[in-house]
């Protein structure tokens, strides 16, 4: 059995800002550094063989938090990555739609085949991120491992495990920041999930 823990990286200045990050990075907030201070928490007895995390900034350094006195290897991989969002990165949806307003439209009309502007569209992203998680459960057979990502990336992945087709708006529907979310694969790579989006572990603070 492959045991797989997933979390969203934490509260970011964009997140705050309604920002597009996609690629690009921001840095984390203290809300955002003190919910991996207690998703570490929650995790401090499961024993976990490795991290696997994208490379952006936002989710690796969520990745050495969250692992905090483990003495476990954190493992960047690049198919991890949120949904390219190109040219659009960085800015607020209302400035978006004040420069790039045709495009937009195009873009939010059909999301799973109009490319953000020097970016990826729904179809590309959702494609890399079924490669990552196979390539992951594959490579850490029987092992017990977290991986550290996006909304978009792990909105990819429970549409894998559940079966169903990502829908337009998906955006309004991911997992919050730090939330935990366990999927367990048997020995026919027949993925099950456990539980998704659990914040229990933010409860009873300011940062639920």
């Amino acid at each position: 059995m492959t045991k797989i823990y997933i979390t969203r990286h934490g509260e970011t200045v964009w997140n705050r800002e309604f920002r597009f990050q996609g690629y690009k990075d921001s840095d984390l907030t203290e809300k955002g550094i003190a919910a991996a201070e207690l998703l570490a928490d929650r995790i401090e007895e499961i024993d976990i063989d490795y991290i696997i995390t994208s490379p952006l900034g936002r989710a690796y350094e969520t990745a050495q938090i969250v692992r905090g006195k483990k003495d476990v290897e954190v493992i960047r991989h690049e198919g991890l990555k949120e949904l390219n969002l190109g040219d659009f990165e960085g800015m607020r949806y209302e400035d978006i739609k004040n420069e790039y307003g045709k495009l937009l439209s195009r873009i939010e009309g059909d999301p799973f085949n109009v490319r953000y502007p020097n970016g990826e569209n729904l179809n590309e992203f959702s494609e890399r991120v079924k490669i990552a998680f196979n390539e992951i459960v594959e490579e850490y057979k029987n092992k017990t491992i977290l991986i550290v990502a996006h909304g978009g990336t792990i909105k990819c992945i429970e549409s894998l495990v559940k079966d169903f087709k990502i829908s337009k708006d998906w955006i309004s529907s991911v997992v919050q920041n730090c939330s935990l979310s366990y999927i367990e694969v048997d020995e026919n790579n027949e993925a099950k999930k456990i539980f998704f989006n659990d914040t229990s572990h933010l409860e009873g603070t300011a940062l639920a």
